[in-house]
Parts: C-alpha cells; structure tokens; sequence
C-alpha cells in the first residue's frame, strides 16, 4: 500500500473480514443488529474527517488497524474480538465496556474519536459527549458556588462521555483541590455508564502495560481498579500525522 493512498470502501471491507474468536463470553455472542451499516459509517466518517480536519483520510497499515478495531466496536461487530489492536490480554473484552484508547503522539486518537462523537449526534442511540480532560478541570474552576461544582459534575457524568487526553490535566484548585477527571471516572463507574479515554503513553518505549500503570498511579488505586472493568484497552501505534 502506498502511505499516501486515500482508501476505498472495498479496500476497507477487505481489510476488516478476520476470523471470529472463540475465547469471548456468551454474552457477548448474541445478535447485534447494528444501528449503522458499515458502509454508511464509513462514508460518513471520511465525509466527516475531511470536513473537520480539511484534509482526507490516509490509508497507511497502522491508521488502518487503528480505525478498525474502533469501526468494529461502534458496530458491535463480532469481528471485533480479534483486531490486532484490542489488548485482551489486559482486560477481558466486551461491548458492554468503554474503550480506553492508548497511543503516541498524532496516532489519531483524538480525531477519530472527534469524528465519531459528530457522527453520533445523528444517532440517538450511539450518541457520545466530548471533553478534553483539561477543559473539564477549566469548567470546575470557573464554578462560583458550591452548587455550581455540584451541578457541573452531575451533569457531565452521562451513559455515554469521551474524556480526551486524560493524564495531561492538572488537579482543580477552586477553594480546595479537586482531581476533576478522577471523580468523574469513578462517577461514570458506579452508574455503570459507557466511558471512552484517550491519552498519551506515558514512557518512550509505548508499552501499555506500563502507561496502563503509570496513569493507575496518577489517579489513584480507586480508579486504577476500576480501569479493567470499565474498558476495552486499545494500543494505537505509528508515527504522527501531524506533518
């Protein structure tokens, strides 16, 4: 493949067909009728890429494989289990999780998720909520009152919220200091909601074993344990987009 080709629904359907796993629950086996149909999510998400970000997308082997394991979830393809980029060997997969999307700088974390949040809002059932991790800090430091935190804290935590860049944030100092994003995750944890994180490897050899670890220690052992019941861990590799 030429790093600059722009990929063809056919080249995709191609790329996506692997075999089915035998190693997932019962559970997970049952019929999903997707909300969507591949294709329809797939010219909407280079419609939607090119709009947001002026450019095409770009077919090359690891932005392939990183949009496909995410195409496969949102679809509740069963083909999903296999993808080359879920990490089952660090959590049990399962559509009923998040997905907690690791990677390098520029792999397309944000902006593929960016896609499928405006995707979405034309689907009810699909539809997601999006922040920044350190918008969120920004939003509770801008509260007045007591109240105000109260308010903004419940109604960010939702069945369905992207959180973007988590581990990049700073602890919220608004008369006293709050870690903003830790208490949302444990929030959205006990409500059982459906929770999307990106961030950042946290050591240059982009192991997720250790970033996994390392963002644990940032948040604190409450959420550390949380992390593998709430998501699906998903290793994004290549090099930046951003050139």
């Amino acid at each position: 493949m030429r790093k600059n080709e722009t990929q063809t629904v056919h080249e995709v359907f191609n790329q996506l067909k692997i075999e089915k796993s035998s190693t997932i629950s019962n559970q997970d086996f049952k019929d999903h009728s997707p909300l969507i149909s591949k294709k329809q999510l797939w010219n909407e998400f280079l419609f939607e890429f090119k709009n947001i970000y002026g450019k095409e997308f770009i077919k090359c082997p690891d932005s392939v494989m990183n949009i496909k394991v995410l195409f496969l979830y949102f679809l509740q393809d069963m083909e999903f289990f296999n993808c080359e980029k879920l990490r089952s060997d660090l959590s049990c997969p399962s559509f009923k999780k998040g997905l907690f999307i690791i990677g390098g700088f520029g792999v397309g974390k944000t902006a593929y998720m960016k896609v499928f949040e405006k995707i979405f809002n034309k689907h009810k059932e699909l539809r997601l909520k999006g922040y920044t991790a350190k918008e969120l800090v920004n939003m509770y430091e801008s509260c007045a009152t007591p109240s105000d935190k109260s308010y903004m804290m419940s109604t960010t935590v939702r069945p369905r919220l992207f959180i973007d860049d988590i581990n990049s944030e700073r602890i919220a100092n608004n008369y006293g200091n709050c870690d903003v994003v830790e208490e949302i995750l444990f929030n959205q944890n006990e409500k059982r909601y459906t929770t999307f994180v990106t961030s950042n490897h946290t050591n240059p050899e982009n192991s997720m074993e250790e970033s996994i670890m390392d963002i644990g220690v940032r948040y604190g052992g409450r959420i550390h344990d949380r992390f593998y019941e709430m998501f699906n861990m998903i290793d994004f590799t290549g090099k930046s987009n951003r050139r």
